[in-house]
């Protein structure tokens, strides 16, 4: 049994596809995704201004663009790595 568990984890380790080539095929797609992420974050945030009335503030669309933000800049820095 413990030689058939070796013999599959070799496998799998020999198998496995190039996580950081897999990353690179994607990056446009993501890049791209991340970018309309805070776009539509920050129409959010305006929107929410602009009906606030001082009544709102806006904390989870601030919420949003910060976690777009977030997501957008890990775009970019895994773009600087695949150049």
């Amino acid at each position: 049994m413990h030689t058939l568990s070796t013999g599959l984890v070799a496998l799998a380790l020999l198998t496995a596809p190039d996580a950081d080539k897999a990353d690179c095929g994607t990056m446009s797609d993501r890049y791209t995704a991340a970018v309309a992420r805070v776009v539509d974050a920050l129409r959010g945030y305006a929107k929410c201004v602009e009906a606030s009335d001082k009544r709102d503030d806006c904390a989870a669309e601030m919420q949003t663009v910060d976690n777009a933000h977030d997501d957008f800049a890990e775009a970019v820095a895994d773009a600087k790595n695949c150049q």
